[in-house]
């Protein structure tokens, strides 16, 4: 199951899809947005990975590697989207 912190971060990878997320540029999304998570990121990007919900694109250097919202991971978005449950809320920093 996904926790609130993953969900967090599924929907930021979702929002801004022109971006080539990684590790890096993801944990100072985070920390503009005073996220939780802040030096997890490569851990919790893992959870997401494992349950299917990001891809993780191999990219040079070493740990680097970009991430993307997978397709299962759209499909939970708008699932939780039109159950519109309290504890999914869209975060305060998406339009």
């Amino acid at each position: 199951m996904v926790n609130h912190m993953e969900l967090k971060i599924l929907k930021l990878l979702a929002f801004r899809s022109d971006v080539n997320w990684n590790w890096y540029n993801l944990d100072r999304a985070m920390a503009m947005r005073n996220m939780e998570g802040i030096g997890n990121v490569a851990q919790l990007v893992r959870g997401l990975s494992e349950a299917g919900l990001v891809d993780v694109i191999p990219r040079a250097p070493a740990g680097m590697d970009h991430y993307k919202v997978s397709e299962r991971g759209h499909q939970l978005l708008q699932e939780l989207e039109h159950q519109n449950l309290p504890h999914v809320d869209t975060p305060d920093w998406v339009p």
